[in-house]
């Protein structure tokens, strides 16, 4: 059986579908503010832990036996998703992100020890602490379609902040990242079921 030299690779917490259904409403409506913006396909929304980036067949089985470890330790947790935003502001939007109203501490916590635990692997340590985010989409030009990036304004800021309803993250998933020509898609390495007890 032929082994994979080498793929790129990451680590996540996966919406469920409900979210990701309600998040696509909302990437529809601001779509039409005509801003030249790369939106992010509803089934590729995820909060990554870690990117582990290139690694070789032998980290990816070692990755994943400390993944299945992990699973056993942590619980499962509630995400609760809270307004939108954009980078570096809505005046002047490049990234255009959804905010976390609960959960990121946990999910701090897991990055941390997939981040210590893989530095043992070889794995490279990030530089900077962990900050959860949720991008739905990057604007392409600065340039092209000004009105458009003032609607889109406009949208961040009108947009309800009514809290959506929580759901429970109930497992961490390592995936493989194909570039290509239409952007990139993900495939499943492993999906582990988090079984821990919650903590007190």
């Amino acid at each position: 059986m032929a082994h994979l030299e080498s793929i790129r690779a990451f680590v996540s917490v996966n919406l469920d579908e409900a979210m990701k259904t309600a998040l696509a409403r909302v990437v529809a409506d601001l779509k039409k503010s005509g801003a030249d913006v790369k939106w992010v396909k509803p089934e590729n929304l995820h909060f990554t832990l870690k990117f582990l980036g290139e690694i070789s067949d032998e980290q990816r089985h070692a990755v994943e036996m400390m993944l299945a470890q992990l699973a056993r330790r942590e619980a499962p947790f509630q995400i609760r998703l809270e307004g939108l935003g954009a980078f570096p502001s809505i005046e002047a939007p490049r990234v255009v992100w959804v905010g976390i109203a609960q959960g990121q501490e946990v999910m701090a916590h897991l990055a941390g020890e997939i981040d210590r635990e893989g530095a043992a692997l070889g794995l490279r340590k990030e530089a900077r602490g962990f900050s959860p985010h949720l991008t739905l989409g990057r604007v392409r030009s600065r340039q092209r379609s000004l009105a458009g990036r003032e609607v889109l304004t406009g949208l961040l800021r009108d947009v309800p902040r009514d809290a959506p309803p929580a759901w429970q993250a109930t497992t961490v998933t390592l995936y493989q990242s194909v570039l290509s020509s239409e952007g990139s898609c993900y495939r499943v390495l492993a999906e582990l079921l988090l079984i821990g007890t919650p903590h007190p």
